[in-house]
């Protein structure tokens, strides 16, 4: 188990990217992936691989955070320490990015849904981070019947996004800060103030979410419709595609459910 929280990042260059779906490419599509368009995202760092069991670990033992649901008598399987953390709420993700500032000095924060979709997608509109023809050996998802995650490396580098962060379709889908809305988000690169979920002094681009409200607007409205984005090890191809959306209440503990980080460079 490691002693020091060790995150990799991958740099998204800033730019203008496809997002969501059109009947032409993809006629499964879903009416909530649609219209396609294209949207600037300012540079950011993502994290490579999603947060696993042993650096959530090294959280829960540091701060006394709850362990996740999925850990049985509150520990993982020595052999899953590098498999993605399961079975932790959106706020348990929140609690780990606040944790995380701390110990590594960088602003990290969850993804938005733009953000997510840009760096597992890249810039092309392609289907899947690899290309636009399913291959069941470059992911984990109900076809590899694993039956359970693997770990975050093990499609890595056959399944990784143009940009190369890896686990960009299946093994866990990830929870994003953007609420569950309709689309288009907005194509322009503004600078409207939006309530940072980890600190509400600072100032997010309006791309960055949907409806521009704070997380205490949000749950006192009971809205229960945070962002999911990815496939996971028990979710069709169709999940894995890069521009499936879904969605569950913040207090959702799933076993297909993890995250990663992110932080915009100063």
């Amino acid at each position: 188990m490691p002693t020091t929280l060790d995150l990799d990042f991958v740099l998204i260059p800033a730019g203008p990217f496809v997002m969501g779906s059109d009947l032409a490419s993809y006629r499964q599509a879903g009416a909530d992936e649609m219209p396609q368009h294209t949207l600037n995202v300012s540079d950011f760092h993502i994290m490579r691989y999603p947060v696993t069991n042993a650096q959530y670990r090294l959280f829960t033992e540091a701060t006394g955070h709850r362990a996740p649901q999925t850990w049985r008598n509150a520990a993982y399987a020595e052999d899953a320490a590098g498999h993605p953390v399961t079975g932790v709420t959106y706020q348990d993700a929140l609690a780990f990015c606040r944790w995380a500032r701390e110990v590594t000095g960088l602003p990290v924060r969850l993804p938005s849904e733009p953000e997510w979709e840009k760096a597992m997608r890249g810039t092309d509109g392609r289907l899947y981070p690899w290309g636009n023809q399913w291959d069941r050996a470059r992911c984990n998802n109900r076809e590899s019947k694993s039956k359970g995650p693997t770990p975050v490396d093990a499609f890595s580098p056959q399944g990784d996004s143009p940009f190369g962060v890896a686990d960009a379709a299946g093994n866990v889908q990830n929870w994003c800060s953007s609420i569950f809305g309709p689309y288009p988000y907005d194509p322009a690169d503004g600078r409207e103030v939006l309530v940072n979920d980890l600190n509400p002094s600072s100032v997010l681009p309006q791309q960055h979410d949907v409806g521009a409200i704070s997380n205490a607007e949000r749950f006192e409205a009971n809205l229960g419709k945070q962002t999911l984005r990815g496939g996971s090890w028990r979710g069709e191809r169709n999940e894995a595609r890069c521009a499936y959306r879904s969605w569950a209440a913040p207090m959702y503990r799933g076993d297909d459910t993890g995250f990663r980080l992110c932080y915009e460079p100063a």
